[in-house]
């Protein structure tokens, strides 16, 4: 996982024209009551795989490539510089490539930048990329994202109907003709909401309306076009400036069956 993160971070850095730093956090062992001449020698070897790994990516990235190896909790030193980084980039888990981990969950919540969470191989740039939008202007930062950092994939605005109030509908006496016509009309208006959406992109970006839950419908969008990337807003419509993750991006993290980027959106929340 960490030559797949590495080999994902130079793409992006090579197209970005950016300087890359690989990061590997040697975690305290304290608490596993290792010895500490085991523990001492266990870090010197995580040392010289991580640097191992360094040579290895820069010999093949036309990027500048530096190495830090800090002692603390991954999740925090990465969060942490993540407040001098363009982009952050972590596996989805060392476990399960498509079970994002603790790890990759909490990069996403706490960094103040965007989050890349790599779940796949990769053997070439990004070219095709799903933006997943709700009409919100937090959801416009993950197209704006997609054509800054992926100007040559193609990208696909997707957006997804809910469906959580349909048997609301039902339950306060509506038949099933009348639900359905609803949902119909509903789709219909998404479908205007979404051109007017569009607009300013002027026709850069392909448009799609999906039925049914945000998470299901993004995951069958994403394998239907065998998309490389799933770019969606820290968080969206319904979810207050407070929050920083919210549902669809929190479902897509832990469940799309690609790599996903957090884009994050202007927010009030301030950290102490």
């Amino acid at each position: 996982m960490g030559r797949r993160v590495a080999d994902r971070a130079r793409l992006v850095a090579e197209a970005l024209d950016a300087s890359l730093t690989l990061v590997h956090v040697l975690e305290p062992m304290s608490e596993a009551m290792i010895d500490p001449g085991l523990a001492s020698l266990m870090r010197e070897h995580q040392k010289a795989e991580a640097e191992k790994l360094a040579s290895w990516c820069a010999e093949r990235s036309s990027a500048s490539v530096s190495l830090e190896v800090p002692k603390g909790t991954p999740s925090w030193e990465l969060a942490s510089r993540a407040k001098t980084a363009d982009l952050v980039v972590v596996g989805s888990s060392t476990l399960d490539a498509f079970t994002a981990g603790p790890v990759a969950r909490r990069v996403a919540t706490m960094s103040n930048t965007d989050t890349l969470i790599v779940r796949r191989q990769p053997r070439v740039p990004y070219r095709r990329v799903v933006a997943a939008v709700d009409f919100s202007e937090a959801s416009r930062t993950a197209v704006d994202r997609s054509l800054e950092m992926f100007p040559e994939a193609d990208l696909t605005a997707l957006y997804s109907l809910p469906s959580r109030f349909d048997p609301v509908m039902s339950e306060a006496g509506l038949f099933q003709e009348e639900v359905d016509a609803s949902r119909g009309t509903r789709l219909e208006a998404a479908g205007d909401r979404m051109a007017e959406f569009s607009q300013q992109w002027n026709g850069t970006v392909r448009t799609m309306i999906a039925d049914g839950p945000p998470t299901e419908a993004i995951d069958e969008v994403v394998r239907r076009r065998n998309a490389d990337l799933v770019v969606v807003a820290n968080r969206g419509a319904t979810a207050t400036r407070m929050v920083l993750l919210g549902t669809v991006a929190e479902g897509l993290v832990s469940q799309a069956p690609c790599d996903v980027l957090v884009a994050k959106a202007a927010s009030a929340f301030r950290r102490p």
